[in-house]
């Protein structure tokens, strides 16, 4: 690991919260939380430092997000989640920047198949209905060829 790094408590709630989520006690002990924060500092600062690394390699003074990409690329499990998390927030931008767009538009109003109206701002002026965001991600990490469980045979009932 890279440099000691001060003892600031930066994600000390998270890592709590964090904690919990995985099955530790509701209160962590302190020294477990501040041991834990320490290395996901440290481990954040490596690849931080990694990709500022690959940067310097192409002669570029700021990081781009390829960069991050490049230090990533071996453990496909945490690139796929930033792949994920970019997507996301591309998604995210892209719905923000439609709703400020419509602000100031009118919502209208859509007869559904029942009897009462709903206001519906999800259609454009000309009708058209935005597509829905794929939501599904990989799970864990692909199988490698000759790693399959054996398949479960059927019974033969004898009668």
């Amino acid at each position: 690991m890279s440099r000691r790094i001060r003892k600031t408590s930066l994600f000390s709630k998270d890592v709590g919260s964090l904690m919990y989520a995985f099955g530790d006690a509701a209160q962590p002990l302190p020294e477990t939380v501040q041991c834990i924060d320490e290395l996901l500092v440290s481990y954040l600062s490596d690849i931080c430092a990694n990709a500022y690394y690959s940067a310097q390699t192409v002669k570029r003074n700021k990081i781009k997000v390829e960069d991050f990409r490049f230090v990533l690329r071996k453990d496909e499990v945490k690139l796929g989640r930033a792949e994920e998390l970019m997507r996301m927030n591309k998604v995210i931008t892209d719905a923000r920047k439609q709703f400020d767009n419509s602000e100031g538009k009118s919502l209208k109003r859509v007869k559904d198949d029942g009897d009462e109206d709903h206001i519906s701002a999800d259609e454009d002026d000309d009708g058209a209905v935005p597509e829905p965001v794929p939501t599904t991600r990989p799970v864990g990490r692909p199988r490698k060829k000759g790693n399959e469980p054996p398949k479960k045979r059927k019974r033969e009932s004898g009668g």
